[in-house]
C-alpha cells in the first residue's frame, strides 16, 4: 500500500482545519514597537503645547476657528499666502472642531494637530510595511516620528492637515497601481481635492499626482475614478466661489503673486544652494539657524554627523529603488516612488527654499520611505548569520543615533523658546501670552469692566502683528481696544469710566505717564529682548485734570468728536526735534465714522502762509471710537525758528472728506513760535 495515499486524508484535514489566532499577548509583543514609535511621536509633539509659536499666522487661523466652534461666522477664505493668493477655510473648520469640545482651549487645537502628526506616522508605517516589510515599515515610521522639522511643523496651528494627506494619497496611489484596488481610485481625487482646500502649498504635489496616474494609466481608468473627480471638484466649488469674490477685489494681489513666482523662477539662488538646503530638511539640522536663533552645535556636532549619515542611508534607498525598476514584482513600485517626487524635485529647482524650507516638510514621507529602503538593504546584506547579527545590531545604533540626535537638536531649540533666547524669530510662545491675558481678564472681571486697552506691536487684528494674537486669546468681552504703536506713543484714556492698559511697547515715556495716571497691577516678561508686558489700573480720567487741556470750549466736530486743547512744550529750539500732543475725545460718534476711516491731519504753515510740515494720523482707528474716549495723541516735528500756525482737523482716508466743525471751518489753528537755539 502506498503510504502517501494513507497520509493523504490526514494532511489534507489539516490544510483545511484554521490556524490557530495569536495570542493577545503575542499580538501586543509583535506590534510593541510601533507602538513605541507611534508613543514617542505623540510625545514629541504635545509636550508642553504653551510653548509653540504664536504669532500671527496660528493666531490668525485660531481666531477664526473660535469664531466658527461660537457659530459666529461661516467664512469660505481663511486668509492670503506669500503667492497672493487666498487660501480656503477648511483649516479653520478643522481646528474648530477640538475648540468647540474644549470650550475654546488653545492647547486642544494644539494636541489635534499633534494627533494628525501622529496618524501621518503610523500610516507611513502601513505603507512602508506593505511596500518592504515590517522591519522598513519601522524604520520610516521613526525617521517621521523623530525628524526635527516635522515635529514643529506639527505643532503649528497653520497647514496641519498636508503631512498626513500627503502619505495618504501615496498610499492611495500605490494601491491603485500596484494592487489594482478600484476603490483607491475613487479616494485619491477626493483627498488630493482636500489637501488643495487645506493649503495652496498642496500645489507643489500636482506633478507627483499625475505622475501617479502616468506611471500605470489604464489602472485608473475606471468610472470610480470619474466620481471621485466629479466629488473632489463638488467640494473645491466654495473655495472657488469665494476666491471670485475675492478677485473682484485682489487683482493688485494677483499682480503681486503672478510677479513673486516670477521672481521666484528668474532669480532666486544657486542651485548648489538650494539643493543644499533640502538636504537640511531631510536630515535634520540647521533647525536652530533656520528659527533665527543662535546655532549652539559646532561644526561636527552629533546633529550633523547624524545628519550626513541619513543623507548616506536616504541615497542609498534611491539607488535600491532604482534597482528595483529591474525587478518585474517590484518595478511598479519603484516606478511610483520615483515618479511621485518628480514634483517636488522641480518644485526645490524653480523655487525659493530658503523661504519655504518649512513648508516642503509635508513632502518628508517620501524620504521617509527611501530611507528606510536605505537601511533595510544594508541590512540585508549577504553575510553569515554572526556577521547579519552584527551588521543588523550596528544598523539599528546607527538609526537610534540618528533619532536621539534629531531629539536632542529638537529639544534645544524648544529650551531657546522657553528660555526667550529664540524670541526675535520665534516670538512670544503661547504660554508667555496665554499668562498674560489671563491676568488681563480675571482683572477686567474683578473691576466689572467690559474692554481693556492692548498697546502691543499692530493696531489691526486682520493685520500682522501681536494685535491677533491678543484678540484671540483675552476673550469677548473683554473687549481688546488697541492702541496703535506709533513713536512717541499715544495714551487711550477714558472720562466714563476706570480702565485697563495693556502696556507691552518699548516706550518709557508711556510706561511713566501710565505710572503717573494710575497703578501697576502686573508685570510679566513676554519674552528675552522685549519690553515687559504691564497692565495698568486707570480710573477715569477728568479733562480738567489733563495739563494738555489748553481750548476752552472744547472744539466740536460733526462726527461726534471734540478737540480738548494742545501741548506745546515750553521751550520749542529750531531744527531740533520736539512733541507737539492733541487730545481728543469721542462723544457720540457718527454712523459713517466707522465706515470711512477717519485720521487726523495736521498742517504746520509758516508766517508766509506756505506748508512748513506735515503730521498726520492717529493711533485710533475710527472704527474703535467709543464714547468717553479721550486720545493723547503726540506729534514729533523739527522747525526753523520763526512764527508758525498749527491747523489740525480730521479727513476719511477713504474719501478724503473732511470732518466739519459745529460752529465754523473744518480746522482748528493754534499759534506758536519756535526759538532761535
Amino acid at each position: 500500500m502506498d503510504l502517501r495515499q494513507v497520509a493523504a486524508p490526514c494532511l489534507n484535514a489539516n490544510m483545511h482545519q484554521p490556524r490557530a489566532k495569536p495570542s493577545m499577548r503575542r499580538r501586543l509583543i509583535a506590534n510593541l514597537p510601533v507602538l513605541v514609535v507611534l508613543m514617542l511621536a505623540a510625545g514629541l509633539r504635545w509636550w508642553q503645547p504653551g510653548w509653540v509659536e504664536f504669532k500671527y499666522d496660528e493666531a490668525h487661523i485660531t481666531g477664526m476657528a473660535m469664531e466658527i466652534a461660537a457659530g459666529e461666522s461661516w467664512p469660505l477664505l481663511s486668509g492670503g499666502t506669500s503667492l497672493g493668493l487666498q487660501r480656503s477655510a477648511l483649516d479653520a473648520y478643522l481646528l474648530a472642531i477640538p475648540l468647540a469640545l474644549t470650550g475654546g482651549r488653545v492647547e486642544a487645537a494644539i494636541w489635534f494637530t499633534g494627533a494628525l502628526g501622529v496618524a501621518a506616522v503610523a500610516l507611513v508605517y502601513v505603507l512602508g510595511r506593505r511596500i518592504a516589510g515590517r522591519r522598513a515599515a519601522l524604520v520610516a515610521s521613526l525617521y517621521l516620528a523623530a525628524n526635527p522639522w516635522l515635529i514643529l511643523y506639527d505643532r503649528k496651528l497653520w497647514a496641519h492637515v498636508q503631512v498626513v494627506l500627503s502619505v495618504a494619497l501615496l498610499l492611495l496611489a500605490w494601491n491603485v497601481v500596484v494592487r489594482r484596488d478600484k476603490r483607491s481610485t475613487f479616494w485619491f481625487p477626493v483627498l488630493a481635492s482636500l489637501q488643495l482646500l487645506t493649503h495652496t502649498l498642496a500645489l507643489v504635489q500636482g506633478l507627483s499626482w499625475l505622475a501617479a496616474i502616468l506611471v500605470a494609466p489604464k489602472r485608473w481608468r475606471t468610472r470610480r475614478f470619474g466620481w471621485g473627480i466629479l466629488v473632489g471638484l463638488i467640494l473645491l466649488v466654495p473655495y472657488g466661489w469665494g476666491l471670485l469674490g475675492w478677485l473682484g477685489s485682489g487683482l493688485a494681489s494677483l499682480d503681486q503673486a503672478s510677479g513673486f513666482v516670477g521672481s521666484a523662477v528668474n532669480g532666486g539662488q544657486p542651485l548648489l544652494e538650494r539643493l543644499a538646503q533640502p538636504s537640511q530638511l531631510f536630515a535634520g539640522w540647521g533647525i536652530d539657524s533656520l528659527m533665527g536663533m543662535v546655532a549652539t552645535s559646532p561644526a561636527w556636532s552629533p546633529i550633523r554627523l547624524a545628519g550626513l549619515l541619513s543623507i548616506f542611508l536616504l541615497m542609498t534607498g534611491i539607488i535600491r529603488t532604482a534597482l528595483w525598476l529591474r525587478k518585474p514584482e517590484r518595478k511598479l513600485t519603484a516606478q511610483l516612488l520615483l515618479a511621485w517626487g518628480l514634483g517636488p524635485t522641480l518644485a526645490f529647482l524653480v523655487a525659493p527654499s530658503a523661504i519655504y524650507l518649512q513648508y516642503w516638510t509635508i513632502l518628508l514621507p517620501l524620504p521617509a520611505l527611501f530611507f528606510a529602503l536605505g537601511i533595510d538593504g544594508l541590512l540585508d546584506t549577504p553575510a553569515s548569520s554572526s556577521a547579519r547579527r552584527y551588521v543588523a545590531g550596528v544598523g539599528w545604533v546607527i538609526v537610534v543615533g540618528i533619532v536621539l540626535a534629531w531629539i536632542a537638536a529638537y529639544a534645544n531649540v524648544l529650551g531657546q523658546v522657553q528660555s526667550g533666547a529664540g524670541a526675535a524669530a520665534f516670538g512670544v510662545p503661547l504660554q508667555k501670552w496665554q499668562q498674560a491675558m489671563d491676568v488681563a481678564a480675571s482683572a477686567a472681571d474683578d473691576l466689572n469692566l467690559d474692554q481693556i486697552r492692548v498697546a502691543v506691536s499692530g493696531v489691526d487684528p486682520a493685520q500682522d502683528g501681536d494685535a491677533a494674537v491678543v484678540a484671540a486669546l483675552i476673550g469677548s468681552p473683554p473687549f481688546a481696544r488697541f492702541v496703535a504703536p506709533k513713536s512717541p506713543a499715544a495714551l487711550l484714556l477714558s472720562d466714563a469710566q476706570d480702565s485697563l492698559y495693556f502696556w507691552a511697547l518699548d516706550s518709557p515715556e508711556g510706561r511713566a505717564e501710565l505710572d503717573a495716571l494710575g497703578e501697576r497691577l502686573w508685570q510679566g516678561e513676554l519674552a528675552a529682548g522685549r519690553p515687559p508686558a504691564i497692565l495698568f489700573h486707570l480710573p477715569k480720567q477728568s479733562p480738567d485734570n489733563l495739563t494738555t487741556v489748553t481750548l476752552k470750549p472744547p472744539v466740536a466736530f460733526d462726527l461726534g468728536v471734540e478737540l480738548l486743547g494742545f501741548n506745546f512744550p515750553q521751550e520749542m529750539p529750531a531744527g531740533q526735534g520736539f512733541e507737539i500732543a492733541l487730545v481728543w475725545r469721542v462723544t457720540d460718534p457718527a454712523p459713517d465714522v466707522r465706515t470711512r476711516d477717519f485720521t487726523a491731519f495736521n498742517h504746520i504753515v509758516n508766517g508766509k502762509g506756505e506748508m512748513a510740515a506735515q503730521a498726520d494720523g492717529m493711533a485710533l482707528l475710527s472704527r474703535d471710537w467709543w464714547p468717553g474716549d479721550i486720545l493723547v495723541q503726540p506729534y514729533r516735528v523739527a522747525l526753523p525758528a520763526g512764527e508758525y500756525t498749527w491747523r489740525a482737523g480730521l479727513y476719511s482716508r477713504i474719501d478724503g472728506g473732511r470732518a466739519q466743525r459745529l460752529d465754523d471751518g473744518d480746522a482748528v489753528e493754534v499759534q506758536f513760535t519756535v526759538g532761535e537755539n
